[in-house]
């Protein structure tokens, strides 16, 4: 007997049609059940694929994998299978899971780089970061960025990443995806353009990589103490100099240009904007999940 993986797809407001990775909720709560039976992953409702919701869906169908005979991804329409196609998405797991279309003319037309986007990238250690963090930074520089800007972002989202390569140790590692928008993706469509950034790895979470450190462990009470701990300038789990900024750091870069920073795992989420810092209980991720949007709103003559 199959189980069917359902998502909670907005129907309403700016965000609807979108998969994020709160879309996953219920998927990630079905696969915590899973014991070896054929499993169906319904993606019918989705209408527009973010980064975010991107390495969500990659973490989801890591832990899905093992734990089932067979998976297969439901999808309707041409948009969503051809930006999956063209983020990589079938050529890290179309090997891996059977859809109910085919996707090997996706597969086999010519691609042209746009310049404004990271595919879905797969990484283990730190050997392979600067590689993105490059991809990122040429992302922000055909958005306009300047180097100045360009060097605190990249830096800030290294850290980032390698605390994903070292404390996400898992079967998969850590996925990270990056697309520019002509447009605002993150809330209402107001004019401007918007760079969004995110990073999931299957490592044991934020709460459980403090609380190893004695200096840490009674910040740790609960997933989001955990979290805002975290956020606070210089702590790592380590204690080493000079680690421990990125977090903070990232999320002062995105709120002053008017964007946020999410981090989840566990049960916690933090979300910082410019002007307040917002948390809430959630259901348990797998490991930590980093969103970063990074807004640029557009001059007068160009809106």
């Amino acid at each position: 007997m199959e189980t069917m993986l359902r998502l909670d797809v907005r129907r309403r407001g700016a965000m609807s049609g979108v998969l994020t990775l709160g879309s996953l909720d219920p998927a990630f709560a079905g696969c915590a059940g899973l014991s070896g039976e054929p499993v169906v992953l319904d993606l019918r409702s989705v209408e527009f694929v973010e980064p975010a919701g991107l390495c969500g869906l990659a973490a989801l169908l890591e832990h899905a994998i093992p734990r089932s005979e067979e998976v297969v991804l439901l999808l309707a329409g041409h948009d969503v299978p051809a930006y999956l196609e063209r983020m990589n998405f079938f050529r890290l797991f179309g090997g891996r899971v059977r859809t109910n279309i085919d996707v090997a003319p996706l597969q086999e037309r010519r691609r042209h780089n746009p310049g404004t986007l990271q595919e879905l990238v797969n990484f283990h250690d730190e050997g392979e970061i600067p590689a993105i963090i490059e991809r990122i930074s040429e992302i922000l520089q055909n958005q306009g960025y300047l180097l100045k800007e360009r060097v605190a972002i990249c830096s800030t989202l290294s850290e980032i990443c390698a605390n994903a390569a070292e404390h996400g140790a898992s079967s998969f590692g850590a996925y990270a995806a990056v697309q520019a928008y002509h447009h605002i993706v993150s809330g209402a469509r107001r004019r401007g353009e918007e760079v969004l950034v995110a990073i999931a790895d299957g490592g044991v979470g934020v709460r459980k990589t403090l609380s190893r450190n004695p200096a840490h462990a009674r910040y740790t009470t609960t997933d989001n103490d955990a979290l805002r701990h975290a956020l606070k300038m210089g702590v790592s789990a380590t204690g080493e100099l000079g680690r421990g900024g990125g977090l903070t750091l990232v999320a002062q870069k995105a709120a002053a240009a008017g964007g946020s920073l999410s981090i989840r795992s566990g049960s916690g989420r933090i979300t910082v904007y410019r002007n307040r810092k917002s948390s809430r209980n959630v259901p348990p991720f797998p490991g930590t999940f980093v969103r970063v949007s990074l807004p640029r709103h557009l001059p007068p003559e160009r809106a």
